[in-house]
């Protein structure tokens, strides 16, 4: 049987004297998954925890069968995740700013150039990908911050 896309089993997470996670297990592998809930519910906590950005007080998650907390450098070449908030370089090009990321990802620059084209192009902006991002509407930077998710071709893609 093959391991579960994400699991998480007693996951805690506590800020201070704030329970954002309380005992949370969940196993999925799922093609597609989302999380549905109420401001304050835990959803960003959650994600911030399987992606190893936060570590949990308690519990355990794992995503791609390596623990989210000790994953590393190897959970970042398999995961691809695009941010919610708008955090690009606006004095980059989308071009260098995706190649950079792949470069990041572990890409051979050459390969990074190449995959940098080809993911603007999917997301529709080759004709734009050597103007600045800071000049790019907000629909643009969404479409470079998935095409930066997807430079380095990941077995899962966090939106």
């Amino acid at each position: 049987m093959a391991e579960a896309t994400i699991a998480t089993e007693g996951l805690t997470k506590r800020f201070g004297s704030i329970v954002a996670l309380d005992d949370v297990t969940v196993s999925s592998d799922a093609p597609a998954i989302g999380l549905l809930g109420a401001n304050g519910a835990g959803k960003s906590t959650l994600m911030r925890c399987l992606l190893g950005l936060w570590r949990p007080d308690g519990g355990s998650a794992r995503i791609l069968g390596l623990d989210a907390a000790k994953g590393g450098v190897e959970l970042r070449r398999r995961i691809g995740y695009m941010p919610e908030n708008d955090c690009l370089p606006s004095w980059m090009a989308a071009r260098d700013f995706c190649v950079h990321v792949g470069e990041l990802r572990g890409l051979p620059r050459r390969i990074a150039v190449l995959r940098a084209s080809e993911v603007l192009f999917q997301v529709g902006l080759e004709e734009e990908r050597l103007r600045l991002i800071g000049t790019f509407s907000t629909g643009m930077k969404q479409r470079v911050k998935l095409a930066q998710a997807l430079v380095h071709s990941p077995e899962l893609v966090v939106l």
